[in-house]
């Protein structure tokens, strides 16, 4: 059915559960696909030359830039969906059960449960199904993940003798709360399509007050990208979907079905989200994981008298799959936790190698990426952050975590390390902001923050930008917490004010940037731009729209940096070239930063090289995105940009004449305005 198959030798199988099959199975199928093809895409619009495949990323792409929506991105029904009836059609076991079909193995949804939760448990008390905790024991520590401590045992494992299956309605049964579409997270290559997400709550956290009966359990799906040679084009198809979430004609009974579809079988030529390879079976970042949030500490779980007091943890686990027929196995194994460096390495006096390492090397070598973002939704690790830095678990409170105080607040070579590559960038943030970004990309960081070495509720986290990680849902950012949904009725699970007020916002953008932008002329294509002088690169820390901006180095004097061809068709076209353009604060000669001029040619219309323009780059402001204006475009070219049928082959160069090493410079948005 799915053009990429299992890394298994068995083929992969849905399970539904209860859903009708049949007539109602093709009707909901075809409604699925119709979604999947609402005419927003740039696909859609008609070009006049080449078939729709053509126009993707290419070097003709064309796209809608300045076009608006059929109708506007409801975040509430596209990013994050919590309403009650649509995720009634999602259950924990049938997630569970999809996954063992499509292994082949013998076990039953509880015996992947309780193996997921005996992890918790030391394999004296456990139940001999697959790891636990106190398989690697190191000094100090019970046990270990990835060489760093872990709490051992921990209360939640005793939910691996209970069965929250045998009664839906119970304390110990799992209700799913959230659907988050993470198309975001898709990286600029379209290697893949972002992260998909089903997020199970215990039934006796929905009791209000219950603050220790809570467990979560996140399944956090990495979809491939069928065909990657088209780079994120390729997952149009699914962007397209979820934006057709949002068309106030779909019933709540049709996008509940075409979300349960989407999630068990897939859109045509996709694999189902729930799918066995989609959870860590792949290595790296891109693969995909499973997650628990818990703090499950009462009577009613670990008996009376209970153990003692355990804070909030986030752990993370890959779902790994080997064999075929007898010899299959499915077993749900703890990981690290990804982007989360463990906070003995931040120790300015530790001795132990790795942090040692961190201190000296890696964590100084993250600081510029970390600097250079404006926005929270932006801010992120280097490609290639050693993995053996992440910690085994994160807590809201805890060694492992509290970054600020093994850090402090006095001189050390990290502090200096840290500042000394602010001043060379010109930057105003402070070393303690630049460890509070990489804090509030931990679990703990993002889920509860807090701003200072005690962890006090009322230090707010300082990260240098306007907008901040409030703190209105302790330790979780969907809850299990019933709500009036006063945009589909009924109810729906409430959901924290950053989700609301930082990140859907954001993600809106993002999906809206998508359906709409050219991704040559929204800089969002890797090595579409070129040039003989300049170190180019995409950047998505520092960005205007879509997820990346290009990022110019200047070894020398004269940079030339030239798009590929591209169509005008879908475009809004106005007499001035326009650029947002980034100038960095740090200039090795302050008095004189250069220029930058552009040229257009359009050789089916006999226009080469025509210059379009020069502005100067000294009076701009440094240190943000400033709009530049070029002259006036030349009657005959702006008319050459609109002419039917529209050109394919319009390119761009950027001619930077600077002072040597005066980047980087940032270029986004490029466009044609009046």
């Amino acid at each position: 059915m799915f053009s990429k198959p299992s890394s298994s030798s068995n083929p992969v199988r849905s399970h539904v559960g209860s859903a009708p099959a049949g007539a109602l199975r093709r009707a909901r199928r075809a409604a699925l696909i119709s979604l999947a093809m609402l005419p927003v895409s740039c696909a859609d619009l008609s070009p006049t030359n080449g078939d729709p495949a053509d126009l993707a990323e290419g070097d003709t792409a064309s796209a809608a830039q300045e076009l608006s929506l059929a109708f506007p991105i409801e975040g509430r029904k596209s990013l994050v969906v919590t309403n009650a009836d649509i995720l009634s059609a999602f259950t924990l076991k049938d997630v569970l059960q999809q996954l063992i079909d499509q292994a082949g193995v013998s076990l039953t949804p509880l015996q992947l449960f309780q193996q997921l939760m005996d992890t918790n448990r030391k394999a004296a008390d456990g139940l001999g199904l697959g790891p636990n905790c106190d398989d690697v024991v190191i000094p100090g520590s019970d046990g270990s993940i990835n060489g760093w401590p872990i709490d051992c045992p921990r209360a939640v494992g005793f939910e691996a003798d209970r069965d929250p299956f045998a009664d839906e309605t119970a304390d110990n049964a799992y209700v799913a709360t959230t659907l988050s579409n993470r198309f975001d997270l898709a990286p600029p290559d379209g290697a893949n399509c972002g992260e998909y997400r089903v997020v199970f709550a215990r039934r006796s956290g929905m009791t209000p007050g219950a603050f220790q009966l809570r467990n979560f359990i996140i399944f956090e799906a990495r979809l491939p990208n069928p065909t990657p040679s088209l780079g994120r084009e390729g997952c149009r198809p699914v962007v397209d979907f979820w934006y057709g979430l949002s068309d106030p004609s779909e019933t709540l009974a049709d996008r509940r079905d075409a979300l349960h579809d989407f999630y068990f079988e897939g859109l045509p030529g996709f694999e189902p989200v729930i799918h066995i390879d989609h959870y860590g079976q792949n290595t790296g970042p891109f693969g995909g994981q499973i997650r628990t949030n818990e703090f499950l500490f009462a009577p009613e779980v670990v008996g009376d008298p209970p153990v003692p007091f355990t804070t909030w943890n986030l752990r993370e686990f890959r779902l790994l799959h080997t064999g075929s027929g007898t010899s299959a196995t499915l077993v749900a194994t703890p990981s690290f936790v990804k982007d989360t460096p463990a906070a003995p390495l931040f120790d300015p006096a530790s001795t132990d190698a790795r942090a040692v390492t961190f201190r000296n090397t890696s964590f100084p070598s993250l600081v510029e990426r970390l600097a250079a973002a404006d926005d929270i939704n932006r801010f992120a690790f280097e490609p290639g952050y050693p993995t053996t830095m992440n910690a085994g678990e994160s807590q809201m409170i805890g060694l492992q975590n509290n970054y600020f105080a093994t850090f402090g607040s006095g001189t050390s070579a990290l502090r200096t390390s840290i500042q000394n590559k602010l001043t060379a960038m010109g930057s105003t943030l402070t070393p303690d902001q630049i460890v509070g970004r990489a804090f509030s990309l931990s679990c703990s960081g993002c889920h509860e923050p807090i701003g200072d070495a005690t962890g006090s509720p009322t230090v707010d986290l300082d990260l240098g930008t306007t907008d901040t990680l409030a703190k209105t849902a302790p330790f979780v950012q969907t809850t299990e917490q019933l709500e009036s949904d006063p945009i589909e009725g009924g109810q729906r699970f409430a959901i924290s004010e950053a989700l609301t007020e930082v990140f859907i916002p954001f993600r809106e953008n993002v999906m809206a940037d998508f359906l709409l932008n050219n991704p040559i002329l929204g800089l969002e294509k890797p090595g579409a731009w070129t040039s003989t002088q300049a170190q180019l690169s995409l950047h998505t820390g520092r960005a205007v729209e879509g997820i990346s901006s290009l990022q110019i180095l200047t070894p020398g004097t004269f940079h030339a940096v030239v798009s590929p061809n591209f169509s005008t068709a879908g475009l809004t076209i106005g007499n001035k070239i326009t650029v947002d353009l980034f100038v960095s604060p740090a200039q090795p000669n302050p008095s004189w930063v250069g220029n930058v001029e552009v040229l257009i040619s359009i050789p089916s219309a006999g226009i080469n090289n025509e210059w379009a323009g020069n502005v100067p780059l000294t009076p701009i402001t440094r240190g943000s995105f400033q709009r530049l204006q070029f002259a006036s475009l030349a009657t005959a070219t702006k008319n050459a940009l609109s002419a039917t049928p529209r050109p394919t082959d319009v390119k761009l160069q950027f001619n930077f004449n600077v002072t040597t090493n005066s980047g980087p410079y940032y270029l986004d948005n490029v466009r044609f305005e009046n």
